[in-house]
Formats: C-alpha cells, sequence, structure tokens
C-alpha cells in the first residue's frame, strides 16, 4: 500500500493580506453621535387623555339620534361633522344604537347612509 504524503496534497495558496494605502491610513475616524437629549412636552400643549367610556358612548348615541332625527339620513362622515365628539366615539355610538335595531344602512353605490328606522 503507499502512503499518502502531506506533501502531495494540493492547498490553495493564501493570498496576503492587502496592503493599506496611504489616504486610507490617513482617515480619522469618526466620534459616535450623542443622542439628542429627549424634549419634554410643554404642559400647556399636551392634549387631556379622554377615555372612552359606556357613558361616553352613550351620550354621544343621543347626540347622533338627534342628528339623524334634524337632518335625515347622513353617511358617517357627515354624522362625524355634526356630532360634537370624537370620530372614534361618533362610530361607537352608531354601533350602540345599530346593535339595539334603532338603524337602517342604506347603501347607493358606494355611499352608505345611516338612518333612523
Amino acid at each position: 500500500m503507499a502512503k499518502k504524503t502531506a506533501a502531495s496534497k494540493t492547498t490553495p495558496a493564501a493570498k496576503p493580506a492587502p496592503a493599506e494605502t496611504p489616504a486610507a491610513a490617513a482617515k480619522p475616524t469618526p466620534a459616535p453621535k450623542k443622542a439628542a437629549p429627549k424634549k419634554k412636552a410643554a404642559a400647556s400643549k399636551a392634549k387631556p387623555v379622554v377615555l372612552m367610556t359606556s357613558d361616553h358612548i352613550g351620550h354621544t348615541a343621543g347626540d347622533v339620534w338627534k342628528a339623524l332625527a334634524e337632518q335625515g339620513p347622513q353617511t358617517a362622515t357627515s354624522l362625524k361633522k355634526l356630532v360634537d365628539a370624537p370620530g372614534d366615539t361618533v362610530i361607537a355610538a352608531v354601533g350602540w344604537l345599530a346593535r339595539e335595531g334603532k338603524l337602517d344602512f342604506v347603501a347607493s353605490g358606494r355611499v352608505v347612509k345611516i338612518a333612523l328606522r
């Protein structure tokens, strides 16, 4: 049997490390950026956080009912403008009245109007 020697194996030649160019060696490394300090919101500009409770939704449902009784069928967008409440509360009030079976939704093309039953 013939033995294989380490010299008989072919190994790829190692590549020499690339030499640094004088221009690359002369560049200073940038200093790490410091994070900007966070600004605190002024108390006078901060909006108060209002939670949507069932009381708010119920009162808004009454306002939606009055708006529909006075103005007739309306789109959700026009109801949001007519009722003095946040838009999400108006939509919740519409859901409240719909769940109670007090509203009809009339589709006309791409427009859906909300009407009282």
